[in-house]
C-alpha cells in the first residue's frame, strides 16, 4: 500500500520587546539562571498580569504579514496544564478569539500553506538536565511567544522545511524576532500523519515537539513518516500521542499520550479584560509593512535575475533593500544581482561586509558598474575598488585614483609589461606556440598581475599573441 503524509506545523516566535509578556521584567537571553523573575511571571498569589502593547503590535504585524484577517475582539484564555517549568500551573494564551486567522504562506519553490490561526501567549521556563538532576530557570516565563498554526496542507518534511524557513524569514524581515535557533526563540511543533494515497481520511497524528533546527525537522519527519508507515503494514494502528526527536540515535521517542484542547481545560483568563483593535492601528501597520520575501523574489524573477541569485538576495532584507537602492542609483539590475551575490557575499561571507551597516554605499556600486562598462575599471579593478570600499568607505573615483587602478589602455605600455610577462616565462610562450592553448590564460594572468588588473583581458591576449608572432 502506498500512503501519503500529511504534516501540519505550530511554529512558536519569541517576539523582540524590551520585557516581557505580561510584567516588567526584561527579556534577555543569556542572563544569570533566575535573574529575571517576579511575582507576575512565577504566578506567585495576588500578582495581577498587564499586556505588553509592544508585542500586541508585533503580533499584528506578523500576522498582517502572512496574510491573516485581524481580530477587531480577541481575548486571553489559561491553558491549564503542569509541568516543572510553568510555575503558574497555567499558561496565558488564547483559544477562541486568537489575534490573526485565516492567512496564507507561498513557498519559494511553489506552492501555498495556509495559516489557520496566529495567537499571542507567554512562553514557559526552561528545563535543564545536568548532573542527574533536573533544574529549572524561569527568565524565559512569561517572554511573549507568538504561535503560528497551519492547516495540514503540508505533504513532505523537505515541504515543511521550506514553510518554516519562509516563516522565519518573513519574520526577519518584520524585525519581530531575532530568530536565533540556537537560543530557541524561533521553535517548531510539527503534526504528522499518514494515509493511503488517493484518501481524504485523517488518521491518527504524531505530534513530535520542540525543535529548534531545520536539519531536526526534516530528519524527525522522514523518520517518523517511515515509522508510521510500517506500523500500518503490519499491526495496523499508529497510536496518537507526542513524541520527542532523539538526533543522536536518529529516532522519535514517545513522551506522553497526545492532549486535546478539552484536556487543558480552557477557560477565559479572569484577570485580562479583551483588547479591541483600533481598525485605524491595524490599517496604519499593514500600510507600513515592508515588501516581503515572495513579493521580492516575484519581482526579481520578472526581471530576469537566475533563480539562485534571487533565492540569495531575497533571503535577507537588508540585501533586498541594498539591491533595490543600488539600481535606483543607476546600477543594471543583472549586474547588480551578479556582484551582490557575488563578490560582495564573498566578503560579507569572510566578515569584511556587513550590509546592514554598509560603507560602501549602494549608489558607488552602482558607480563602481558604470566605471566597469564605460572601460575606465576592468573587472580585476573593480574588485580591488570594491574591497576598498567595503574597508573603509569613500568613492569609486577616489579609491581607483589612490589605489592607481584606473585602466591601462595605453598599448604601449601594456606592450612592455607583456615583453617582461614573455621574458619571465619562456616555457608557456614556447607553449603557447606550440598550441598548448592553457598556456594563453597563463601569460594573461601574468600581465595581469604586473599591471595590477588594470588592462583588459582581451588586449593583453591580443599584444601577447602579437608578441610570439601568432
Amino acid at each position: 500500500m502506498e500512503f501519503e503524509t500529511v504534516i501540519g506545523l505550530e511554529v512558536h516566535i519569541e517576539l523582540k520587546t524590551r520585557t516581557k509578556m505580561f510584567c516588567s521584567c526584561r527579556n534577555e537571553f543569556g542572563a544569570p539562571p533566575n535573574s529575571h523573575i517576579c511575582p507576575v511571571c512565577l504566578g506567585l498569589p495576588g500578582a495581577l498580569p498587564a499586556p505588553n502593547g509592544a508585542a500586541i503590535e508585533a503580533a499584528i504585524r506578523m500576522a498582517l504579514g502572512l496574510g491573516c484577517e485581524i481580530s477587531e475582539r480577541t481575548r486571553f484564555d489559561r491553558k491549564n496544564y503542569f509541568y516543572p517549568d510553568l510555575p503558574k500551573g497555567y499558561q496565558i494564551s488564547q483559544l477562541d478569539e486568537p489575534i490573526g486567522l485565516d492567512g496564507r504562506v507561498l513557498l519559494p519553490g511553489g506552492g501555498e500553506v495556509r495559516i489557520s490561526r496566529v495567537q499571542l501567549e507567554e512562553d514557559a521556563g526552561k528545563l535543564q538536565h545536568e548532573a542527574g538532576r533536573a533544574v529549572v530557570d524561569f527568565n524565559r516565563a512569561g517572554v511573549p511567544l507568538l504561535e503560528i498554526v497551519s492547516q495540514p496542507d503540508l505533504s513532505s518534511p523537505q515541504e515543511a522545511r521550506a514553510y518554516w524557513e519562509e516563516i522565519r524569514r518573513i519574520a526577519l524581515y518584520l524585525g519581530v524576532t531575532d530568530a536565533r535557533m540556537e537560543e530557541g526563540s524561533v521553535r517548531a511543533d510539527a503534526n504528522i500523519s499518514l494515509r493511503p494515497r488517493g484518501t481524504n481520511a485523517l488518521n491518527p497524528r504524531v505530534e513530535i515537539k520542540n525543535m529548534n533546527s531545520f536539519r531536526f525537522l526534516e530528519r524527525a519527519l522522514t523518520y517518523e513518516a517511515d515509522r508510521q508507515a510500517e506500523i500500518y503494514r503490519t499491526s495496523g494502528r499508529v497510536a496518537q500521542e507526542t513524541r520527542g526527536w532523539d538526533d543522536p540515535r536518529g529516532v522519535t521517542v514517545p513522551q506522553r499520550s497526545k492532549e486535546e484542547s478539552q484536556d487543558y481545560r480552557y477557560f477565559p483568563e479572569p484577570d485580562l479584560l479583551p483588547l479591541a483593535l483600533s481598525r485605524a492601528r491595524v490599517d496604519a501597520l499593514r500600510d507600513a509593512l515592508p515588501k516581503l520575501p515572495a513579493d521580492r523574489r516575484t519581482a526579481l524573477a520578472a526581471a530576469g535575475i537566475a533563480e539562485e541569485q534571487v533565492r540569495l538576495i531575497a533571503e535577507s532584507r537588508p540585501r533586498a533593500e541594498y539591491f533595490d537602492a543600488a539600481v535606483a542609483a543607476g546600477a543594471a539590475p543583472l549586474e547588480a544581482a551578479k556582484w551582490i551575490t557575488g563578490e560582495l557575499a564573498r566578503l560579507e561571507n569572510e566578515g569584511a561586509f556587513d550590509v546592514s551597516a554598509p560603507k560602501a554605499e549602494p549608489a558607488e556600486l552602482a558607480e563602481l558598474l558604470r566605471q566597469v562598462d564605460g572601460g575606465a575599471l576592468t573587472q580585476a579593478s573593480a574588485k580591488q575598488v570594491l574591497a576598498e570600499l567595503v574597508a573603509e568607505g569613500g568613492t569609486v573615483a577616489a579609491t581607483a585614483e589612490r589605489l592607481g587602478l584606473v585602466r591601462l589602455d595605453d598599448r604601449d605600455a601594456v606592450r612592455a609589461e607583456v615583453r617582461a610577462a614573455i621574458q619571465e616565462n619562456e616555457k608557456a610562450a614556447q607553449d603557447l606556440r606550440d598550441g598548448k592553448e592553457k598556456a594563453m590564460s597563463f601569460l594573461v594572468g601574468q600581465v595581469m598581475r604586473r599591471t595590477r588588473g588594470r588592462v583588459a583581458p582581451d588586449l593583453a591576449k591580443s599584444l601577447i599573441e602579437e608578441e610570439i608572432g601568432r
